[in-house]
C-alpha cells in the first residue's frame, strides 16, 4: 500500500530516494484538508493570479486552464504555483469563507452542517437533549423568532404549524410541570378552538371559531355570530350588590337582557314588554313595578302607527320622536319635524323645503370668503389686479367623507363603508376672475357707458344674477354669495360715481365746484 486509507497521504518506501519529494507531497495534502479552509463554493472562474494556499470546491461549470480537467465538488488547491485536486470523500468538512459556514460531503454533494448531516438533523438541543418525540428541544428562559434582515427577507416572520389531515392536531399546548393547562390552534378539526384544563386530563372548550363563517362560540360550537352557551347567566357583570347586566333566557318573560328578580328595576328590556304584556317593545328602561308605563327610555313597535315612538323620560315626555319623523321636545305629539314647546321654538315646513322662506341653512350663510370684494378698487386705482393674492384669500374647501349602507345577503346585517374619502378641493377667487373678465369688454363694469351698456342689453347690474340664475325656491345662491354681489356692485358704483364727479368738475367753470 503506497498511501493512507483515507486520506490518501503518500507513505515514504524502504530504500526511497528523495524521500523529502514524499514527505512534502503529504504534507501540502495535510495543509489543504487539516483545519481546511475554501475561499468559496460558488466561484466557476479559475482565478487568474491566486495566492499560494488558495482553496476552492469547484461548483457545476467551473472552468479554467486546470480546473476545466477537474470535476464538480473537487476540492482544488494552489500549491507552490500550481492547483492540486483533491477528491473529496464521506464526512470531508471544510469552513467556506464567503459563507462563514461549515460545509460537509455526504458522498455526493456538500451541504451546510445544521446538525448531525449536511442540510439537515435527526434531531437537535439547544441547552438540553432531544429524544424521538421532541426532535427539537430548547431550554431557555425566551425564545426569540425575528424576521430575517441579513438576506434580507420580506420583514415577516411566521410560526407555521402544518399537521396533516382536519382530524390531527395543529396547535401550542401550554405547560404547568409537564402537566397541560392550556392549549390553542386545531385541535381534532380545522376549526380554531381555545380549551383549559385543572389536570391536564379533563378539558373544557373555552372558545370554538368555525372555520367556515367567523362565528365565535363560548363554551360551545357556534351557531351564531357570537354563540353564548351556558346554564347559569351566560354574561354576567357584578359586583357584590348583585347582577348588573345579565344576558338569560327566561321562558317566563322571553327576555334577552332583563334583571330576573319580582321587583325593582331591570335596566335593559326586549319583547315582549313586561309591564303589561301586550306591546312589543324592542328597547326599553323601565320599572317593573309600575304598570302606568312610567318608562325612563322607550323604543318599540307597536301594531298601529301611534304605538311606533322614541321617548326618553316619564309621564311627561322630554323627547319623542313618532310615526312621522316628527321630533319634540316637551310635547307628547309634535306637531312638525321640529316641535319644541314649553318656550320653546316650532320650525315649519318652509315651501322650499329646507332652502325656501322660513329656512335656516347653516352651509349658505358664508361661502368662502366671496365678501372679499376690494379687487375692484385695485383695479381703478392700479390698473391691474394681482390674482394670485386674491386666490390665496379663497380658502380650500374641505368635503367630508361620504358612506353607504352595506347589507350582508347571508345575514342581513347592515354595516356602512366609505363611498367617497375625505378630501380638499383647491379654491380660485371666481368673483374678481368674473369681475376681471369683463374689463376693457364693451360691458367693462368701470366705465359709465360700459356699465349702462351691460343692464339695457342684459337686463341686470353686471354683479347680480340674471333672471335664469335667481331661483328663491332651491336657493340656488347662497347668502354669502348675494352679500358679495351687492358690495361688489357698490364698489363698482363708487368708483362710476368718481368717474361722474371728475366730468362735473372739468364742465363747471374754473374755480367753482
Amino acid at each position: 500500500m503506497e498511501q493512507s486509507p483515507r486520506l490518501s497521504l503518500s507513505y515514504v518506501a524502504p530504500s526511497q530516494a528523495q524521500k523529502h519529494v514524499t514527505v512534502n507531497e503529504t504534507f501540502r495534502r495535510l495543509d489543504a484538508l487539516v483545519q481546511g479552509v475554501v475561499l468559496s463554493r460558488t466561484t466557476t472562474a479559475e482565478p487568474g493570479s491566486p495566492a499560494d494556499g488558495d482553496a476552492y470546491i469547484l461548483p457545476s461549470g467551473a472552468s479554467g486552464a486546470a480546473w476545466d480537467i477537474y470535476a464538480e465538488h473537487d476540492l482544488v488547491a494552489y500549491q507552490d504555483g500550481a492547483w492540486a485536486r483533491i477528491a473529496p470523500f464521506e464526512g470531508l468538512r471544510l469552513w467556506v469563507s464567503d459563507d462563514d459556514e461549515f460545509v460537509a460531503f455526504d458522498g455526493a454533494a456538500w451541504g451546510a452542517i445544521t446538525g448531525g448531516s449536511p442540510e439537515t438533523a435527526t434531531k437537535f438541543g439547544v441547552n438540553t437533549i432531544a429524544d424521538a418525540t421532541n426532535k427539537l428541544a430548547v431550554k431557555s428562559d425566551a425564545v426569540l423568532f425575528n424576521h430575517d434582515d441579513v438576506t434580507p427577507g420580506s420583514g415577516d416572520c411566521q410560526v407555521k404549524i402544518n399537521k396533516d389531515t382536519a382530524g390531527d392536531t395543529g396547535a401550542l399546548l401550554f405547560q404547568t410541570g409537564a402537566s397541560g393547562r392550556a392549549e390553542f390552534g386545531l385541535a381534532g378539526d380545522d376549526d380554531f378552538h381555545v380549551k383549559v384544563s385543572a389536570d391536564g386530563a379533563a378539558w373544557t372548550e373555552a372558545l370554538i371559531i368555525d372555520k367556515d363563517n367567523g362565528y365565535v362560540g363560548l363554551l360551545g360550537a357556534p351557531a351564531a355570530h357570537l354563540h353564548i352557551q351556558d346554564t347559569d347567566a351566560a354574561l354576567r357583570l357584578e359586583d357584590t350588590a348583585g347582577s348588573h347586566l345579565q344576558l338569560s333566557d327566561e321562558s317566563a318573560s322571553q327576555a334577552v337582557i332583563s334583571k330576573t328578580a319580582a321587583s325593582g328595576q331591570a335596566l335593559i328590556d326586549f319583547v315582549p314588554d313586561p309591564q303589561d304584556g301586550t306591546s312589543n317593545a324592542l328597547f326599553r328602561f323601565f320599572r317593573t313595578t309600575n304598570t302606568t308605563g312610567v318608562a325612563r327610555f322607550d323604543i318599540h313597535v307597536g301594531n298601529n302607527t301611534a304605538a311606533r315612538n322614541c321617548s326618553f323620560a316619564g309621564n311627561d315626555d322630554c323627547f319623542v320622536c313618532d310615526a312621522s319623523g316628527d321630533f319634540g321636545v316637551g310635547v307628547n305629539s309634535p306637531g312638525a319635524k321640529l316641535d319644541i314647546q314649553g318656550g320653546g321654538v316650532l320650525v315649519g315646513a318652509p315651501a322650499g323645503g329646507d332652502k325656501g322662506a322660513g329656512a335656516i341653512n347653516a352651509e349658505a350663510v358664508y361661502d368662502n370668503n366671496a365678501l372679499l370684494s376690494c379687487y375692484v378698487f385695485d383695479q381703478f386705482i392700479d390698473g391691474v389686479i394681482d390674482q394670485a393674492k386674491w386666490d390665496a384669500r379663497a380658502p380650500d374647501r374641505h368635503v367630508r367623507a361620504t358612506f353607504e349602507d352595506i347589507e350582508d345577503p347571508e345575514t342581513g346585517l347592515v354595516s356602512q363603508r366609505e363611498k367617497t374619502p375625505a378630501r380638499v378641493e383647491p379654491r380660485l377667487h371666481a368673483p374678481m376672475r368674473k369681475f376681471a373678465a369683463r374689463v376693457g369688454t364693451p360691458y367693462d363694469p368701470l366705465t359709465l357707458d360700459g356699465y349702462a351698456q351691460h343692464w339695457k342689453d342684459k337686463r341686470h347690474l353686471s354683479a347680480m344674477p340674471n333672471e335664469a340664475e335667481f331661483d328663491p325656491v332651491n336657493g340656488q345662491l347662497t347668502t354669502g354669495e348675494w352679500i358679495q354681489r351687492l358690495v361688489e356692485t357698490a364698489e363698482i358704483q363708487a368708483v362710476l360715481i368718481e368717474e361722474l364727479n371728475a366730468r362735473v368738475k372739468a364742465l363747471s367753470p374754473k374755480g367753482q365746484q
